[in-house]
């Protein structure tokens, strides 16, 4: 199943992540509607970060560094299931997350909760190269300190998401 493109609905949810209706992806932002994403930090083996930076020609934040995989729930989707289905849509991974939480944060005066998720792979692909300039795997202090020097080079999102996920005690690293 492909990615949610603009002409898929998307749960549509008040402003404690509770559906109440269903709106098309691409409408999302012109009639203000809250949604749902979730973002996956891959981390190899020995614990460097994997990022991607998102393709030239993509409306939002192009070249910019994000997430490993990140993208919009389907209506009717849990945050595990297109955890799932993004990082196979992305990376071509089939592995084992484990849930880090929700986070709210606001994205063009919307509300969008996020679901976050880690996962071990030292082989991933880029299985869109429509979507995905190229992936890069990156130690996770290195990527830190750039972010605050350099926050622009970052999407807001991944910033948001590494802020959580830091917050939390970095859960989901190898070994820990």
């Amino acid at each position: 199943m492909p990615s949610p493109g603009p002409r898929s609905l998307i749960d549509r949810v008040d402003d404690l992540n509770r559906p109440i209706g269903t709106v098309l992806r691409g409408e999302a932002f012109a009639v203000k509607a809250n949604f749902r994403t979730v973002h996956v930090l891959v981390f190899s083996q020995k614990g460097s970060l994997l990022l991607q930076q998102l393709a030239p020609d993509r409306k939002r934040n192009p070249l910019k560094w994000g997430s490993s995989v990140a993208g919009y729930l389907y209506a009717g989707e849990t945050y595990e299931q297109a955890a799932k289905r993004r990082l196979e849509e992305e990376l071509g991974l089939f592995t084992k997350i484990e849930f880090i939480g929700v986070m709210p944060m606001y994205d063009e005066g919307i509300k969008k909760f996020v679901g976050v998720y880690t996962t071990i792979s030292d082989h991933p692909q880029i299985a869109e190269p429509d979507h995905i300039a190229e992936i890069e795997y990156r130690d996770v202090g290195a990527v830190v300190r750039d972010m605050t020097i350099h926050p622009e080079r970052y999407t807001e999102t991944l910033r948001e998401v590494m802020a959580y996920w830091l917050g939390r005690g970095r859960p989901g690293l190898p070994g820990r």
